[in-house]
This record gives structure tokens, C-alpha cells and sequence, in this order.
């Protein structure tokens, strides 16, 4: 039961027993202590676990101790890098319940109008909302100070940059380089992401059904190349069919990557299809050069290793491919992903379309 009591100095102080800790609210009247301890009692009813001592730093050490086995080790990465680079050093020192709406919606406002863009502003949002939604659902807080605010508006999407098929054709031709073309050469002709080609395995590739299996990924976890047992999704582990000339290059480059494993003293065997010098998994930012040094050779400005994969959906809508059957090739977790990202109409699906109306009217 709370006791109210008067300090000798003048000011009032009101007091509460909470989770046998007794609690001091001191203020210049008796109705102001009251009021405050009040609403701590309020929020304690709501929050059975409520500690008004728990810094963001501290919580968020405990939110990456939960969050650690949920994701992939490149995801988790990620989080951490942002959260350590924008949120910590500004805000780490403060206590959980001294945040509130307002602060909070004033610094996303201030990092909005810092020279960052709008992605990198929401992925602070994102996480700064899940740290305290964790202290909610643990009963630390009742309330998430982050619900009721927006994140920034987003920016309009960069134009994807895609290759028409002779482009294909003329970028694989300016690469001198036997492995590199063969993993271009699979990148169109699959729209694999790029982790999920630098982990693909020999045992992944049925050369009998001419299929192959996406079951693991290549990543850079703390700026070194890892093979890592996940996949972005649930969805991404899937098997794709592959026409008869990429499959033939395949077996060609087998025999490639077998004399260069013969060579090499103390081989690492990962059984990748794309290895490193030594059999180690490449880093990924090797291919994202590359895609960008090829791309130039040819003329093609702002194309990106990823923009492989956004080809091989469009030469697929193209064709007339149904986009249930593209979002299984591409792995998207949701039809409506794939209908988002490939709704633009191509020059060629246009004159299509003109040709059936004529026939039709």
C-alpha cells in the first residue's frame, strides 16, 4: 500500500512497494508526488514486469540475445550495424520509460534530414519499433512509444535495369574469364539471388532432370565469406528447372573447377559450384563488381548483380510465363511480391497485347 510522507527540505514524497523495491516520487506538492506515484502504479497494473532502470542499451543487448537465433547470421549483421551506427550512440544512455512519442518522432524527423536515405531512416524505424516491442511483450513497458509513429515516407523505386536477350548474349561474349561467364551465364538463366549462387553445391545440380536445388547461401558475415545452412526465406529453398545449353556448361565447368581442385594444395571441399582459390566460399562482393564491370563493357549504365535476377523475371513475363510460376522460380515468399515488383509493362508485352486486341476487336 502506498505511504505519503514530507521531507524536512519542504518538498513532498510519495512511496509504493513494487516487486519489493519501495519507490520515491518527490515533487513541490503533496497532489504533484501523488500524481506521480500514481501513474507509476498505473503502468505497473499494465507492465507486471515493469523496471524503470533498464537503459535502451542494456535492453537492447537482450533483444539481440532473443533476435540471434530467429534470423540469418547476415541479417542479424545487419540489424546490429544499423542499430550501433544510428540508434545507440544518441540514445543508448537513456532509460526505456523516459521515452516518448514526441522525443522519438523528432529524432526519425532529425535523421530524415540528415544526408541518409529514406530506406536507411526506415530500417531505424523498423528496429527501433521491434526493440521496444520486445520490452512490451516481456511486460517491461506497456505501452511501444514507436506504434503511433510513422515511418518517413518512401522514395520513389529506382527503375530496375534489365538486359534484353542480345545484351545477354553480348555481355557473356566480353567475358574472357571461363568461371565468371559461367556464373552469369546461371544467374540469367536462373534468377538466383547472388547468396544463393555462391552457395550452390555440385549435389544441389540433378544433371539427369536438369534441375538444381537452392538449399543454402553464401554470405559476409563480419567481412568474411561464409557458407550459411539458411535461405532468406522459407520459400527460397526450391528447385528450378534449367535449359539444356546452361546444364551443358555446367558439366563443362565442373571439369574446370576439378583441374583447378587437383592443383590446389589443401583444397577446402564445400563441393561449391562457384568456388573460391581454394575451395573457399567467394566473397560476394566479387560478383557485384563484376556485374558492374561487364555491364559498363557493354554500355549499360546502373546495372547491378541483382538486376540479373530482374531480367530473368522480365524475359519470363516476356514469354508469356505465368507469375505464379515466376514467384516459385524467384523464391518470393508472396504472389502479390512478385506481382508488385515485375507490374511494369515492357515495350514487347505492349505490342502483344495490341496484337490480341486486333484480332479480338
Amino acid at each position: 500500500m502506498a505511504k505519503i510522507k514530507k521531507r524536512a527540505d519542504g518538498r513532498c514524497v510519495a512511496t509504493a512497494q513494487v516487486n519489493g523495491v519501495r519507490k520515491y516520487f518527490y515533487a513541490k506538492t503533496q497532489s504533484s508526488a501523488n500524481a506521480a506515484r500514481d501513474k507509476f502504479l498505473a503502468t505497473n497494473k499494465v507492465a507486471v514486469n515493469f523496471d524503470d532502470t533498464i537503459t535502451l542499451n542494456a535492453w537492447y543487448k537482450q533483444w539481440c540475445i532473443a533476435k540471434k537465433p530467429t534470423i540469418a547470421a547476415s541479417t542479424y549483421e545487419s540489424y546490429t550495424s544499423y542499430i550501433e551506427r544510428y540508434i545507440i550512440p544518441p540514445l543508448g544512455n537513456f532509460k526505456l520509460v523516459e521515452f516518448t512519442i514526441t522525443g522519438l518522432r523528432n529524432f526519425i524527423v532529425e535523421l530524415s534530414n540528415k544526408d541518409l536515405s529514406a530506406r536507411t531512416v526506415e530500417y531505424v524505424h523498423t528496429l527501433l519499433k521491434s526493440i521496444f516491442s520486445m520490452a512490451v511483450d516481456d511486460e517491461i513497458l506497456a505501452k511501444n512509444p514507436m506504434s503511433k509513429i510513422k515511418p518517413p515516407k518512401k522514395q520513389p523505386t529506382r527503375e530496375m535495369v534489365t538486359l534484353t536477350a542480345e545484351q545477354i548474349t553480348e555481355f557473356l561474349n566480353g567475358i574472357t574469364n571461363s568461371e565468371h561467364k559461367m556464373f552469369f551465364k546461371l544467374a540469367f538463366a536462373s534468377g538466383l539471388r547472388r547468396s544463393e549462387l555462391l552457395g550452390l553445391r555440385w549435389s544441389d545440380i540433378n544433371f539427369k532432370n536438369s534441375t538444381i536445388s537452392v538449399n543454402q547461401t553464401g554470405l559476409k558475415v563480419g567481412g568474411h565469406a561464409v557458407i550459411s545452412q539458411t535461405t532468406k526465406n522459407a520459400t527460397s529453398k526450391r528447385t528450378i528447372s534449367i535449359d539444356s545449353t546452361t546444364m551443358a556448361m555446367l558439366k563443362s565447368h565442373k571439369a574446370v573447377v576439378d583441374k583447378r581442385r587437383l592443383k590446389c594444395f589443401h583444397w577446402i571441399n564445400n563441393d561449391l559450384v562457384f568456388p573460391g582459390r581454394k575451395g573457399n566460399p567467394r566473397n560476394p562482393d566479387e560478383p557485384t563488381k563484376l556485374a558492374r564491370k561487364y555491364s559498363l563493357a557493354i554500355g549499360v549504365e546502373g546495372f547491378t548483380m541483382h538486376c540479373t535476377r530482374h531480367t530473368h523475371a522480365t524475359l519470363l513475363i516476356e514469354a508469356g510465363v505465368h507469375f505464379k510460376v515466376i514467384q516459385t522460380r524467384l523464391g518470393h515468399s508472396t504472389f502479390e511480391e512478385t506481382m508488385n515488383t515485375y507490374s511494369h509493362v515492357t515495350s514487347s508485352m505492349e505490342a502483344i497485347t495490341t496484337d490480341l486486341l486486333e484480332k479480338v476487336f
